[in-house]
This record gives C-alpha cells, structure tokens and sequence, in this order.
C-alpha cells in the first residue's frame, strides 16, 4: 500500500476515491462527500478559499444510512404539492435521475453512477444543506419533479432550477410546480426580492414556463450568472422581481 492510500484524508480535488479507497474509509468512519463535478465520492473537507464549486456540491458530515424523516403525505390524485425529499423516495429518486433524458439541459453531466449510497447522499444534501432550498413536486404522493433556489452573497437575491421527469412532463405540473414555490417565498421569505435562472438556449419548454410564471428576459451580464457546469456563458438569463 502507498503512503498515498495510507492518508486519513486528501484534498477534495486529488481525485475520487477508488473502490479500495472508499471500501477503507467507510470501514474507518471517514466523513465523506459525493461530487457531482467529479462523479464520485471524495474526503469531506471545508473549502479552503473562494474558487471552489457551488455548495450544491457539497453534502457535509453525514451518516451514510442516515434515516431520513420527513411529514407523512397523503395522496391526493393530481392535486400537486411540494414537500421535501424523504427516505421512503429512494426509488422514485434513483429512476428519475437515471433518465438520459433529464440530464440534457441541466447544468451537471449526469452521474455515471446511482447506486443507493449516492441516491441517499444527495437527498441528504437537499434537505439538510443551509445554502439552498428544495422541495419535491409529489402528485398522489409520487415524486414528479423538484424545484431549488440557491441562495448568494445578496441575501436579496437568489437562483431558481428545476426538473420535472419525462413521463410527467405536458402535464403542466412544471407550471404549477413553480408558481406554488414562488407564491410560498413571497410569505415564507419576503426580503428575496429578485429571482434569476438559466436556461439552456435550446430548452424552449423552460422559457415558456418561466415567461408563464411572471419571469422577464435579461441580459445576464446585469445578472450576475457566472459560467458555471455546462454553462459556458451562453444559456439565456431571466430574471423575476417584486
């Protein structure tokens, strides 16, 4: 074994960790991270400076198997609600984020791998990571889609994304997805006064969508919208206000 493999932590960016590796630090109780970037797990570690990835990258400190609890839901069918993800999800997670499809406007490159580890890695992320917020779109109780908003350096100011799975994509559930967290925030968090999102310029249903929901055009340059993932630099800025 090299004096490399025999070290308890290492750089997030050294590299993910191999099957070896990750085998010896789950045993040990190594506190780890899933990396989208990299599609793969790596030693947890706080950031060191500024240039580092979104923390939406980030997990923090959890139990690998950590139950995940959340409010009981109640199948309604086709009345559309938004809660967060919980354990019970894993599943309906997995198949969703599995589709090719979804990944095609999306800022990350899809992981190459899901196993329940990761499916229950990334729940964790979105419920329990103070940097953004997330909600399930659930209909009858099944998930369809999620909505996020991350927060900035502005507390004034944040970005939306979203996803809605193909099978229930026509529906209009994208629409109402939206519109019910946006109507949420204006109460639950009211000093967020400008919203911003990116959309990929071929994605034609999203700009619709976002046009639909009270979004205007915007040069992103007066946005703020850095490059970022498959953004280039060239994805459509919209912007919404009150």
């Amino acid at each position: 074994m090299t004096d490399q493999s025999k070290r308890t932590t290492r750089d997030r960016f050294d590299g993910v960790l191999n099957a070896e590796e990750l085998a010896l630090a789950r045993a040990s109780g190594v506190a780890l991270s899933y990396c989208p970037l990299q599609q793969g797990w790596v030693h947890h570690a706080e950031d060191e400076d500024d240039t580092a990835p979104p923390l939406s990258w980030q997990m923090g400190i959890l139990p690998l198997h950590k139950q995940i609890t959340g409010t009981p839901v109640y199948a309604r069918p086709q009345a559309l609600t938004l809660r967060v993800w919980v354990e019970d999800d894993l599943a309906a997670y997995r198949a969703l984020m599995s589709d090719p499809s979804l990944w095609t406007f999306m800022l990350e490159e899809q992981p190459t791998s899901l196993d329940a580890d990761t499916a229950r890695a990334l729940i964790a992320v979105s419920t329990e990571g103070t940097h953004h917020k997330v909600r399930v779109a659930s209909v009858a109780g099944q998930p369809v889609g999620q909505v996020r908003l991350e927060y900035g350096a502005d507390p004034a100011a944040a970005e939306l994304s979203y996803w809605i799975g193909a099978a229930h994509r026509g529906k209009g559930f994208g629409r109402q997805m939206v519109q019910r967290f946006l109507d949420r925030l204006a109460v639950r968090k009211p000093h967020i006064t400008r919203i911003t999102a990116r959309v990929h310029p071929l994605n034609t249903a999203s700009k619709r969508l976002l046009l639909a929901c009270g979004f205007q055009p915007c040069d992103r340059d007066n946005l703020g919208l850095a490059p970022r993932g498959k953004d280039r630099g060239d994805w459509e800025g919209f912007v919404f206000t009150r």
